[in-house]
C-alpha cells in the first residue's frame, strides 16, 4: 500500500502482520521517511572521517606519510584523492605498484591508486615553486568507502573568516575510544592568490598533518591544503595551499583522464632531488599547552608559582634576535614512517635539502629517531630522586669532582654528615645523574618534572623508631619540586635546591609513584598540565627499600603500598624504569623490581652508586639502538655525534668544498633500519645556516665535545675501547638484574607477597594516616 507522503509500505505477512502494522503510526512512517531521504543521508556521512594516510611498501618497508582526503572529480570512478607533494618522494612511489589509504586510529583501508590524475606537483620550497604548486592528485583504483568526500569551495577565503582544519591523531590517550579524525579550529589572517594565512586558536603537535584539508567552518567546504607552520605568539601561524590550484589542474586531466603511472614520474621531474623533508618548525609540544612566552599554569588555586619560576620559564627576547628566531622560514609538516614489524621514523630537523655550509666546523645535523607505531610522539619523563636518610652515605665515588673521595663515618646518623665529603653522597649521585639524563633529551619533544621523597617515620607502637634531626623536615612524603616544562633550566635549579637541602626521613616508595602518575596525567592536586598524547615515564631512583607508610617492621605492608600504587600507575599508561643503588636497594629489590615489570618498564640495579651517572645513560626512551651519521661523499664519519634518550641525535660532520651527501642511519631495537640521504652545499666563507634557538645548546654540546676530543688527541682506538667498556657495563647489568630478580623472587615468599595486585594491605595496624598526605594526592 502506499502512504501518506508517496512511499510505499511493504505488508509483513504472518500472524503478527496485524500488530506490526498497528505500530506504524503516522508518527513512526515520518520517521522511516526521514531515514530514508537524502537529508538523513547526509547527516550520517557528516560523521565519517574525512582524512587518512597515503601508505604503500617499497621493497620490504612500509611508509606512510602525510595527510589524504577527498574531492569529486569527473573521472569513471568520480572521486580523487588530494595530498601534498612535499610529504611523498616521487622516486618512492616510482617504487610501488600502488598507494593506499588508511584511516588514522582504526588503520581500516578505504581505497587504493596507482596512478596520478594530474602532472604531480613540486614541494613549495624547491626552486622556483609556490604553496600552489605543492599538490598531488590520485586516480582512485575504487570508489573509497567509509570517508565522506568533501567539497572544494569555489569561492576566495575572506580574512577575518572561521576555518576549522582536520587531521588524524597521533596517539589514542588510554582509555578513549579510537576515532580517525581530530580537528583544530582557527580564523583566517591573510589572503593572496597563491597562498592563505590562518592563525590556530590554540598551539597544536601538527606532525603527520602535512596536506590536511582546511574547511570553511560554515559551509564546511574545502578552502585549502595545510603546507607549513611557524610560531606566531601564543599559537602557530599556518601557510595554506588555496584549493583552487586542484581545481585548476584538474582541468587539464593526465591521458584524457585515465591517469597515469607513478613509475611515469621522478623527484628530478619536479626540480626536487631526493630527500629526506625537513619537519614543521612547531614545537613538540601537546595540543593545549601554552606558548614558551608565558609560565606554566597551574592546575590548583592553592598552587601557584613564583614570580621567579614564571620569569625562568620566559626565554629573553634578545636570546630569540640573537638565534634568528624570527627570520625562521617555515618548514613543511612531516609525519613519516617505514620499517617491518616497527615503524622506525626518522626525521631530519637540520640541514635541509641544499643548505650552504661556510664553516670549517662542518655541518650539524640534528633530527629524531622513533621506533613506534604511529606519528612521532613526545615524551613527558618525571624523575624520581629518593632523599632519606640513607642517602646521605657516601656513594664511592669522587661525585663531586674535587679529587677527594668521601668516605662514612659510623657516627653520621647523630646529625653528623655520614660522608667525609658530602658532595659524594648517594643523593650527589643522584642528582649528578639527573643532570645527565637532562643533558640526554631533547625540550622540543620532551618534558620533565622533578619529585623528591622520604617522609617521616611513624613513632610509638608502629615501629618506635625515631630519627634524630628529624625537625626540619617536611611533612609531605613526596614533593613536586618542579612540574612538567621544557624549561630544563627550572629542572636544573630544583636539583640544586635538593641537594643543599640534603637527605632526611624514611623511604615512602608508594607516595613517590602516586605523586608522579598525579603530575604525569595532570590530576586534582598536580602543578603539570595534562597531555594525553604524550608517552610517560618515570626514572624512579633509590637506595634503599620502601619503610613507609606503615614503618618499620612492617616490610609486607610497606612493599604492598608499593605494588598498588606501582598497578595505579600502569592503569593510566605510566612506564617505570627503576635503579636500585647500592647494597640495601640491591639485597631487597622485589618493590624496584615489580614496580618496572607491572609497568612494562626497565629494573636496572646499580651495585656501586658512583656508577649512576654512567648507568644512566643506557635509559632508551625511543627503542633506538643505534644512531650514525656519515659524509658519503668523502666516506667519512661525523666528527662527533651524540644519541639522546628520548631518540633526537646530534652530529657535527666534516664537509669538503661543493656538495656533499650525508647519511643518517637509525636501527630499532627489534633489527628494523632506516636510512635517510641529504645533499648539502659547502663554500667556505658564507654564513652558516640560521638555527632554530633549541638546537643552539646541542650544537655547543658537540662543538664542546669536538674540542675536548681534539685536545687530547682521541683516536680511533681511543673510540673502540670506550665503546668495549659500554658493553662492559652493559654485560655487568645484565648479570646484576638477573641475581636482582632472584633475590626479589625470594623475598616475595619471605614476605609472602602473592601476584594479588588489588588486595587491601595486610598487618596487624593500619598506615598512619588514612587520607594521602599533603603533596602526595592519590590517582583515582
Amino acid at each position: 500500500m502506499t502512504g501518506e507522503g508517496g512511499f510505499r509500505i511493504v505488508a509483513w505477512m504472518g500472524p503478527s502482520a496485524d500488530r506490526v502494522c498497528r505500530l506504524l503510526t503516522p508518527a513512526t512512517l515520518v520517521f522511516l521517511a526521514f531515514l530514508a531521504s537524502p537529508f538523513a543521508v547526509a547527516a550520517r556521512a557528516e560523521t565519517l572521517p574525512a582524512v587518512t594516510r597515503p601508505t604503500f611498501l617499497v621493497g620490504p618497508n612500509l611508509q606512510a606519510a602525510g595527510t589524504a582526503f577527498f574531492i569529486p572529480v569527473r573521472d569513471e570512478v568520480g572521486v580523487a584523492a588530494v595530498a601534498a607533494a612535499h610529504s611523498l618522494n616521487l622516486d618512492d612511489l616510482a617504487k610501488t605498484k600502488e598507494v593506499e589509504f588508511r584511516l588514522g586510529s582504526t588503520q581500516k583501508s578505504v581505497t587504493v591508486s596507482s596512478r596520478f590524475l594530474v602532472t604531480p606537483g613540486r614541494p613549495y620550497f624547491a626552486a622556483g615553486a609556490s604553496l600552489s604548486d605543492d599538490i598531488l592528485v590520485f586516480a582512485l583504483d575504487a570508489t573509497p568507502h567509509g570517508v565522506r568526500v568533501l567539497e572544494p569551495d569555489p569561492r576566495t577565503a575572506s580574512v577575518g573568516e572561521r576555518v576549522q582544519v582536520l587531521g588524524l591523531p597521533a596517539q589514542i590517550p588510554p582509555g578513549e575510544a579510537p576515532h580517525d579524525e581530530d580537528a583544530l579550529f582557527g580564523t583566517v589572517a591573510t589572503v593572496a592568490p597563491d597562498r592563505i594565512e590562518v592563525d590556530l586558536d590554540v598551539k597544536a603537535d601538527l606532525r603527520g598533518w602535512g596536506g590536511a584539508p582546511v574547511l570553511s567552518d560554515d559551509k564546511r567546504r574545502v578552502i585549502g591544503l595545510l603546507q607549513a607552520a611557524q610560531p606566531k605568539g601564543a599559537t602557530l601561524r599556518l601557510r595554506v595551499s588555496p584549493i583552487a590550484a586542484v581545481t585548476r589542474a584538474l582541468e587539464t586531466p593526465l591521458d584524457g583522464g585515465l591517469g597515469r603511472a607513478f613509475s611515469a614520474f621522478h623527484a628530478e621531474d619536479t626540480g626536487q632531488p631526493p630527500r629526506v623533508e625537513p619537519p614543521q618548525t612547531a614545537r613538540n609540544t601537546a595540543r593545549d599547552l601554552p606558548s614558551d612566552s608565558v609560565p606554566l599554569p597551574q592546575k590548583s588555586k592553592d598552587h601557584k608559582a613564583s614570580g621567579a619560576a614564571a620569569a625562568a620559564a620566559t626565554p629573553s627576547a634578545s636570546a630569540a634576535a640573537a638565534a634568528g628566531a624570527a627570520h625562521l622560514p617555515p618548514r613543511p609538516l612531516l609525519g613519516k614512517s617505514a620499517g617491518g614489524a616497527t615503524n622506525l621514523q626518522l626525521v631530519v630537523d637540520q640541514p635541509t635539502e641544499g643548505a650552504i655550509f661556510g664553516d670549517e666546523k662542518g655541518a650539524f645535523v640534528a633530527g629524531r629517531a622513533l621506533a613506534l607505531r604511529g606519528e612521532m610522539r613526545h615524551f613527558d619523563v618525571a624523575i624520581v630522586i629518593d632523599t632519606s636518610g640513607s642517602t646521605m652515605m657516601s656513594s664511592g665515588a669522587d661525585v663531586n669532582g674535587n679529587g677527594i673521595v668521601g668516605r662514612d663515618r659510623p657516627w653520621g646518623f647523630f646529625g653528623l654528615p655520614s660522608s667525609t665529603d658530602p658532595g659524594d653522597s648517594v643523593l650527589a649521585a643522584e642528582v649528578a645523574a639527573a643532570r645527565r639524563m637532562l643533558k640526554g633529551l631533547d625540550p622540543r619533544s620532551t618534558r620533565v618534572a622533578l619529585i623528591t621523597f622520604a617522609g617521616n617515620i611513624p613513632s610509638g607502637p608502629q615501629g618506635g623508631f625515631v630519627v634524630f634531626g628529624g625537625g626540619r623536615g617536611s611533612s609531605r612524603a613526596a614533593i613536586t619540586e618542579e612540574p612538567l616544562t621544557t624549561d630544563y633550566a627550572r629542572i636544573e635549579k630544583a636539583l640544586t635546591r635538593v641537594q643543599d637541602r640534603g637527605s632526611e626521613g624514611g623511604t615512602h616508595m608508594a607516595a613517590a609513584i602516586d605523586q608522579a602518575t598525579t603530575e604525569l596525567l595532570g590530576l586534582e592536586g598536580a602543578l603539570s598540565q595534562s597531555d594525553k598524547k604524550s608517552e610517560k615515564f618515570v626514572l624512579f631512583l633509590t637506595d634503599g627499600q620502601p619503610t613507609l607508610p606503615y614503618g618499620p617492621g612492617f616490610d609486607a605492608d610497606n612493599v604492598r603500598a608499593v605494588l598498588r600504587a606501582a598497578d595505579r600507575a600502569q592503569r593510566a599508561g605510566v612506564r617505570i624504569h627503576s635503579f636500585a643503588i647500592g647494597p640495601e636497594a640491591m639485597e631487597g629489590p622485589v618493590s624496584c623490581v615489580e614496580m618496572s615489570e607491572r609497568t612494562h618498564g626497565i629494573f636496572t640495579p646499580v651495585k656501586n652508586p658512583g656508577e649512576l651517572t654512567d648507568v644512566i645513560e643506557q635509559v632508551n626512551f625511543a627503542n633506538i639502538d643505534e644512531i650514525t651519521v656519515k659524509n658519503v661523499t668523502t666516506g667519512k664519519p661525523a666528527d662527533v655525534e651524540r644519541a639522546k634518550a628520548d631518540g633526537s641525535f646530534g652530529a657535527l660532520v666534516p664537509l669538503q668544498t661543493g656538495k656533499n651527501k650525508l647519511e643518517i642511519y637509525a636501527r630499532a631495537s627489534d633489527g628494523a633500519e632506516s636510512r635517510a640521504n641529504i645533499t648539502v652545499v659547502y663554500t667556505p666563507g658564507t654564513p652558516n645556516p640560521v638555527l632554530p634557538v633549541e638546537l643552539i645548546a646541542l650544537e655547543n654540546q658537540l662543538l664542546e665535545q669536538k674540542l675536548i676530543e681534539l685536545r687530547r688527541g682521541r683516536i680511533e682506538a681511543e673510540r673502540a675501547q670506550a665503546e668495549e667498556v659500554r658493553k662492559e657495563l652493559a654485560l655487568e647489568i645484565d648479570k646484576e638484574r638477573a641475581a636482582a630478580q632472584e633475590r626479589a623472587a625470594q623475598q616475595r615468599k619471605e614476605l609472602k607477597i602473592e601476584v594479588d595486585r588489588d588486595a587491601p594491605p595486610q598487618g596487624s595496624a593500619p598506615p598512619q594516616g588514612a587520607a594521602p598526605q599533603q603533596g602526595s594526592a592519590q590517582p583515582q
